[in-house]
C-alpha cells in the first residue's frame, strides 16, 4: 500500500522525531522506502528516498511527488524543498534502525490493505471492513447509507459514550440515525453531499471526520470517524478516503434481496395510487399479508428544513414511528399507509392518536400532513390517496396554521368544489343572492356575511347579534332588508340548505383565488 509523508511522520513520532519541510502531497502516492545511492542525481515521483545529508547531490533532478527522508543536515537541502517533501531526522539517527521502522510502517498498512482486499473478494461485508480498520484509526467508525441508516459500526468499550455512540448503541437491524442528531449533523454547511474528500467538523461533543460515499457519481452515504480516543491528525484524511473507496467497491456489489416483503408492499401501494392494476404477485401479497387490515393514507409535504434531508431517510423514520406502515416518495412529497392497529390507545380514536404521533414526529413544525378516512379495501387505495391530497390542499388554503389536516374536516369543501365543476360559483346564484353581492361591492356593510352568520347559527337573533357585535334592533333591521333583497323564504329547509351551500361555494372560490395569486 502506498503512503504519504504525514502518515510516515506520525508513525515514526514515538520512535524517531522528524520534521516535515517542503512541498507536501497528502495523497497516498509513496511506495516502499529505498536507499539513495551515492552518485545518483534523479529523484522520481512516488519514490521515498532515505539518505544521509552528506550524501545528497548539489544539483538534484527532482520530479514533483518525490519524497526524501534525510538524516542530519545538508547545505544543499534548500534546493530540494520546492519540488520535494523532506522529512528530516536528527544527525545521530541510526540509518538501519530508521529503515527497519519504515519497513514496519509499510508492513502494517500493507496488512490492513490486504485485509480490506480479502473482505472485498469474499464476503464484501462493510461491517468486516470497519472491524479490521478500527486499529488503524484508533477511534469509533460508522458507515451510514444515503438514507442515514446504519450499515456498520465499530466496537467500543472502556470510555464514556459520545452522543454518536449512544445513538449507535440503541440501533439494531439497520435503523436510522435519530432525527435530532441528524438535524444537528446536517446543520454543518460543509457537509455537502456532493463534496468529495475528507471533511473535519465539530458535532455535539466530539470532532468528526466524514467522507461521502458515491455510486456512479451519486451520493450513497458516508464514512464517519468519531475522535474519542485520540485527536485528528492530517494523516487520517487520506486513510479515511482510502477506506471509503473500498467501502464504495463493497456497496457496488450489494443488491437488496428481491423478496423483501416491505419493499414489495411499497411498490404495490405506489402502483395502486397511480391507478395501475396490481399484478398477480402483488395481488397474492395483498391477499395473504394485508387481508382484514385497516389503513389510513397520509400525505406529507416538508418545509425548507426537512426538505434538505433525503426523502428515503424520512420514509424509513416514519415507518419506525408507525409500526406496520409503509412509506415512499411520490409527487414531490411522502405518502404513507399507516395501519390503524398500531394506533390503538384506550379511549382514543385512531385518527386522534395519529395526529398526536405526527405532532411528535413533526420536529420544528416543518411539515404539513393530510390524512384520509380509514379503509380496508386496499384496491381502493387511490381514492383514499386523493382524500389525503384534498385534506392537504384544503388545509393549506383554509387553515394555513394547521399542520395536520383530516379529510373529513374538508369533506363538504371538496364536495362543493367537485360539484361546481367548470362553472364558477356565481353561475349558481339566485337573483336575490346576486343583489346581495352587488350591494356588498359598494357598501361598507356586508349583507352576505350577515346572512352567513345568521344561517350558521340556525337563525338565532341573539347568537348572531353577539357574533357580529350588533345590538338586537340593528340586526333585525338588517335581516329584514336582506330577506327583501333575497326574495326567499328562509323558513324553507331546502332554501336554507341551498343558500348555505352557495355561501360556502363563495367562500371556497375566494380562497382558491387568493391561493392562486400567492
Amino acid at each position: 500500500m502506498k503512503l504519504n509523508t504525514e502518515i510516515i511522520r506520525q508513525a515514526l513520532e514515538g520512535e524517531i522525531p522528524v520534521r516535515c519541510k517542503g512541498r507536501r502531497d497528502l495523497s497516498l502516492h509513496l511506495g516502499r522506502p529505498e536507499y539513495f545511492l551515492p552518485g545518483g542525481r534523479r529523484f522520481f515521483a512516488g519514490h521515498l528516498y532515505v539518505a544521509r545529508g552528506e550524501q545528497l547531490p548539489q544539483r538534484p533532478e527532482i520530479e514533483r511527488g518525490a519524497a526524501l527522508l534525510c538524516v542530519g543536515e545538508s547545505t544543499y537541502l534548500p534546493y530540494y524543498l520546492e519540488d520535494c517533501c523532506v522529512l528530516q531526522a536528527g544527525e545521530r539517527t541510526d540509518l538501519c534502525r530508521l529503515f527497519n521502522l519504515l519497513t514496519a510502517v509499510y508492513d502494517r498498512y500493507d496488512a490492513w490493505s490486504q485485509s480490506l482486499s480479502h473482505v472485498l473478494a469474499t464476503s464484501g461485508s462493510v461491517r468486516e471492513m470497519i472491524s479490521c480498520s478500527q486499529e488503524i484509526f484508533g477511534n469509533p467508525l460508522f458507515v451510514l447509507n444515503k438514507e442515514f441508516h446504519f450499515l456498520a459500526q465499530s466496537s467500543y468499550s472502556g470510555i464514556p459514550l459520545t452522543a454518536w455512540e449512544k445513538d449507535v448503541s440503541r440501533q439494531s437491524g439497520g435503523d436510522a440515525l435519530d432525527l435530532p442528531l441528524l438535524s444537528t449533523f446536517l446543520e454543518h454547511a460543509e457537509l455537502n453531499t456532493q463534496k468529495h474528500g475528507a471533511m473535519l467538523i465539530n458535532i455535539l461533543d466530539s470532532s468528526t471526520l466524514c467522507v461521502n460515499l458515491f455510486q456512479s457519481g451519486v451520493y450513497s452515504g458516508c464514512l464517519i470517524v468519531d475522535y474519542r480516543r485520540r485527536e485528528h491528525c492530517p494523516a487520517d484524511d487520506a486513510l479515511a478516503e482510502h477506506l471509503a473507496g473500498q467501502i464504495e467497491l463493497a456497496l457496488a456489489r450489494y443488491t437488496a434481496p428481491s423478496g423483501d416483503e416491505r419493499t414489495s408492499l411499497r411498490q404495490t401501494f405506489q402502483s395502486l395510487i397511480e391507478g395501475l392494476p396490481a399484478d398477480l404477485e402483488q395481488q397474492w401479497l395483498l391477499e395473504c399479508s394485508q387481508a382484514g387490515r385497516e389503513y389510513l393514507c397520509v400525505k406529507v409535504r416538508f418545509g425548507s428544513r426537512l426538505a434538505q434531508l433525503p426523502i428515503g431517510y424520512l420514509c424509513r423514520m416514519l415507518e419506525q414511528s408507525f409500526p406496520g406502515s409503509v412509506a415512499f416518495p411520490h409527487d414531490g412529497a411522502m405518502v404513507a399507509f399507516v395501519e390503524t392497529g398500531s394506533l390503538e390507545k384506550p379511549g382514543k380514536d385512531p385518527l386522534q392518536v395519529l395526529q398526536e404521533r405526527f405532532a411528535l414526529f413533526n420536529a420544528g413544525k416543518d411539515l404539513r400532513v393530510g390524512i384520509s378516512d380509514p379503509f380496508r379495501d386496499i384496491y381502493r387505495a387511490q381514492l383514499y390517496y386523493l382524500q389525503a391530497c384534498a385534506a392537504l390542499d384544503n388545509g393549506r388554503l383554509f387553515n394555513p396554521g394547521k399542520r395536520c389536516c383530516l379529510f373529513q374536516d374538508y369533506a363538504l369543501t371538496e364536495l362543493i368544489v367537485n360539484a361546481l365543476g367548470k362553472l364558477p360559483a356565481e353561475m349558481y346564484y339566485s337573483q336575490g343572492l346576486r343583489r346581495l353581492a352587488e350591494h356588498d361591492s359598494s357598501a361598507p356593510v356586508s349583507y352576505i356575511e350577515t346572512l352567513r352568520a345568521y344561517l350558521d347559527r340556525n337563525m338565532s337573533i341573539t347568537r348572531t347579534a353577539a357574533a357580529l357585535y350588533l345590538n338586537r334592533s340593528t340586526l333585525l333591521e338588517r335581516i329584514g332588508r336582506i330577506k327583501r333583497e333575497l326574495g326567499s323564504d328562509l323558513q324553507d329547509p331546502e332554501e336554507r340548505l341551498r343558500l348555505q351551500i352557495l355561501l360556502k361555494a363563495m367562500e371556497i372560490q375566494a380562497a382558491l383565488q387568493a391561493g392562486n395569486q400567492s
